[in-house]
């Protein structure tokens, strides 16, 4: 019914690109049911091959591979297929995440939580009986002051410890701030030495991996506080718990890094489970980026990011070797 040349066409930009159909419509001058019609036609024309894969069976193996390549204790792996909808896999790795908390949480023990819009789902997806008996809640960064629930992480904290029924404290303080002398005058504050004194109590921590720099989360931020030219130029590949990082997981050397409420990395990484949160296209170079410095000691993420990096580390080793 269709050339061949728009049924190749229609596949590729569906399953090569992953546009959707609607995007496909647009393309083609046509209706989106039109081009439902065409692909169905390109699968019976044989011009796409319809291959089933396990895909529960893909996420173990590659959780497992990657718990060996980079000695994690857990990993939490999911496999989103062809779908690009950042929110929607924000959902899913949230939803994964909880998973980990009776796991990797102790009875009685202190749970330190990041912000971003992962911490925000994987909190709105708890229920009662996902906790342990006896855990309290931490923040370990301060707050952004903005409208959106997913950047203020006494919110986050409230909300987790009244849904889980369990203990939990504030921080009260913005997560940057104008200087480092303002930092260091903020956490001298007896109300703020109590809150970021837990922070060495803590058994766990759970946090979002923060996206590159060419994303436009960032934009929240005042330019007073943040350079993008000048953290781009320092190598940036991404944050964790507001403190960017470069390609090899360390904390790169600048203002914005300074001015942080926010828990160190030396005192972060004391905490013995260090729960990684991030997948993506965006989050490629920094979830790596944090498996090499050893920053995650458990990681929940997606296949496609997975397969990422475990092809870069082959590379990596292949290059070492000629």
């Amino acid at each position: 019914m269709y050339s061949n040349a728009l049924l190749v066409k229609a596949a590729e930009l569906y399953y090569a690109r992953h546009s959707s159909q609607k995007e496909i419509a647009q393309h083609l001058g046509v209706s989106a049911a039109t081009v439902s019609r065409i692909l169905q036609e390109a699968v019976e024309q044989g011009v796409v091959r319809v291959r089933i894969v396990d895909t529960a069976n893909r996420a173990i193996e590659l959780a497992g591979h990657l718990s060996e390549r980079f000695g994690l204790e857990r990993a939490e792996i999911i496999d989103s297929g062809h779908d690009r909808d950042a929110w929607k896999l924000k959902k899913l790795l949230g939803k994964a995440a909880k998973r980990l908390i009776p796991e990797l949480c102790p009875p009685g023990g202190t749970v330190g939580i990041g912000s971003g819009g992962t911490i925000f789902e994987m909190i709105e997806s708890l229920e009662s009986g996902d906790g342990v008996q006896g855990m309290r809640v931490i923040p370990l960064m301060g707050g952004f002051a903005t409208p959106h629930p997913e950047r203020e992480t006494n919110r986050l904290v409230s909300t987790m410890g009244a849904t889980l029924n369990c203990t939990f404290s504030y921080l009260l303080a913005p997560a940057v701030v104008s200087s480092s002398a303002a930092r260091d005058t903020f956490l001298a504050e007896s109300q703020i030495a109590r809150a970021t004194a837990l922070w060495d109590s803590a058994d766990t921590a759970i946090f979002s991996i923060g996206p590159g720099l060419e994303t436009s989360m960032y934009v929240f931020l005042s330019p007073e506080f943040l350079d993008i030219d000048e953290a781009k130029a320092l190598g940036a590949v991404g944050d964790i718990l507001g403190r960017f990082i470069d390609g090899e997981g360390r904390e790169i050397d600048f203002a914005f890094n300074r001015r942080l409420i926010s828990i160190p990395f030396e005192r972060l990484l004391r905490i013995p489970h260090r729960i990684g949160i991030g997948g993506g296209p965006s989050k490629y170079r920094s979830v790596h980026a944090a498996l090499k410095s050893g920053i995650v000691t458990a990681l929940v993420s997606d296949a496609a990011t997975c397969e990422y990096i475990l092809s870069e580390e082959h590379t990596l080793m292949e290059a070492k070797k000629a």
